[in-house]
């Protein structure tokens, strides 16, 4: 069986549920931020990518009676962070001179070329863990927009199965209704007469049971107009509070659950119940998240300590100490506080160029050596109070993969027994709904041979459609399962 339907229905559940998550504030803002996180990785990307830059430097221009002088340093960078963190940079202040008596021509001073790259060094895994944690955003956005779209969906069926509730309210009020006017009947046919104490009293019985009635199909009304508006479409209300009549009420009554059953969904797709153990262990949302956290935290912890040896080397024009050219290179060393840097330029023994006009080739002077040395006493101290630290961080980070472990057996059997008793209910339910089915044609037949009041098959109409609702809500509740099981499990890549 597909569903159930009430005769003269519409099946409008696709465009409600349309319109529900379409006016959704809170997915439309998850759709939003998964947007943007896509951005921001995209952005990451470049940022952790090869990197140029070039620049013509800041240009002055300077003029007297002697004559002009321009002066500008253009340079260029090349970073090529996936190699070690490997760059390039090429600097060359010029200046330049005209209409001067004793100095025309351009002069290159301190120019140089210069490549350096880490030997050791955790660069690499620093960018490694800068994409992954773009990803990782941007992932988590997507799965958030996602689970949002399946929680509102769970929201639409969820107030779709109270208004089911509603309607059961309404026809078990009506049951109430048709029995005392059944025992009414009785009494009357007993000789009591219309003054007798216990006439009157099912007689106010009966008027009791037309307004609870009617207060129910009001507030049935009620929720469906705000149900409505959540879904963007318009409901009509018989019992309008602006023209409400008290002594229409009766004539108003059956207008109204009519009304209700025109608009409501009455036939649901049958689903087949998601199999919980068909899912992976380690795709549980909560032993994914753990197992995730774990991972970039030991990557992290790797990049704490590790010791920094850097190479450096280049070709420096006109050095201005010297007045030579000179092939430059060194190391650098970083570790816990100790910083430390070492380097040598040897003069080449000429220019390479020469740009004031001079013809090179002056004798070579002695090589020069640099050397620096900082000791940062509270980066010690704190490195190793942050390697405690992070010993107990990655405990917790163990602690919280099996606590998912756990948490995951225990909603696995939850699941399981959710499952079963759904299953239980969806047959019980539709026995019953074929058992009031065949009383209500078997009333139908005898009300036509006059063997049966109008009453008492409007009695077995009622509990026919009573089951109806029951079957209804076995079908929305089936929905909802569905979901909250998807809602257990990260989904896997395509």
């Amino acid at each position: 069986m597909l569903g159930v339907q009430f005769l003269g229905a519409e099946n409008n559940l696709p465009s409600l549920l349309f319109g529900y998550l379409k006016n959704d504030l809170t997915l439309q803002k998850a759709a939003l931020t998964a947007q943007s996180k896509a951005l921001d990785y995209d952005s990451t990307k470049i940022n952790n990518g090869i990197d140029l830059t070039v620049s013509t430097g800041t240009v002055k221009i300077q003029s007297s009676s002697d004559g002009t002088k321009y002066t500008f340093t253009p340079n260029a960078v090349l970073s090529i962070p996936e190699w070690n963190g490997t760059k390039l940079t090429a600097s060359f202040p010029m200046t330049k001179k005209s209409g001067y008596e004793s100095e025309n021509g351009t002069f290159l001073d301190d120019g140089n070329v210069k490549i350096s790259t880490g030997i050791i060094t955790s660069a690499p895994l620093k960018r490694k863990i800068s994409l992954l944690e773009a990803e990782r955003s941007y992932i988590e956005a997507e799965r958030a927009a996602q689970n949002q779209a399946l929680t509102v969906e769970n929201d639409f069926y969820t107030n779709l199965k109270t208004l089911y509730g509603y309607v059961s309210d309404v026809l078990s009020k009506k049951d109430d209704l048709y029995d005392d006017e059944l025992d009414l009947r009785v009494l009357t046919a007993q000789g009591y007469s219309k003054t007798s104490a216990s006439y009157r009293k099912k007689y106010l019985e009966i008027q009791s049971d037309r307004r609870n009635v009617n207060e129910a199909l009001r507030k049935l009304e009620r929720e469906t107009s705000i149900f409505a508006i959540k879904c963007g479409v318009d409901y009509t209300r018989v019992f309008d509070p602006k023209t409400f009549d008290i002594k229409k009420a009766d004539e108003l009554s059956e207008q109204a659950l009519t009304a209700v059953k025109d608009f409501l969904p009455m036939e649901i797709p049958n689903v087949e119940l998601e199999d919980v153990l068909s899912y992976k262990a380690e795709n549980y949302t909560d032993t994914e998240s753990a197992l995730w956290n774990q991972y970039i935290g030991d990557l992290k912890r790797k990049t704490d300590y590790k010791m920094e040896l850097g190479a450096y080397g280049g070709y420096t024009f006109n050095e201005s100490s010297s007045k030579y050219d000179t092939v430059d290179g060194g190391l650098t060393f970083d570790w816990k506080g100790i910083t430390a840097s070492a380097g040598v330029s040897v003069p080449t023994g000429q220019n390479l160029f020469p740009l004031d006009g001079s013809s090179g080739g002056q004798s070579s002077k002695s090589p020069m050596y640099t050397f620096s040395l900082t000791l940062t006493p509270n980066t010690w101290r704190l490195a190793s109070i942050d390697k405690k630290q992070d010993a107990l961080e990655e405990k917790i980070d163990e602690i919280s993969v099996k606590s998912a472990a756990d948490d995951y057996e225990t909603a696995i059997l939850d699941k399981l027994t959710e499952r079963g008793d759904l299953r239980w209910s969806e047959k019980s339910y539709a026995e019953e709904y074929d058992m009031y089915s065949q009383l209500e044609y078997d009333m139908d037949t005898w009300l036509k041979a006059g063997s049966v009041t109008e009453s008492d098959y409007l009695d077995a109409a009622n509990n026919r459609d009573k089951a109806q609702m029951n079957m209804l809500v076995n079908a929305v509740e089936k929905i909802i399962y569905n979901n909250k099981v998807k809602l257990l499990f990260v989904k896997e890549k395509d």
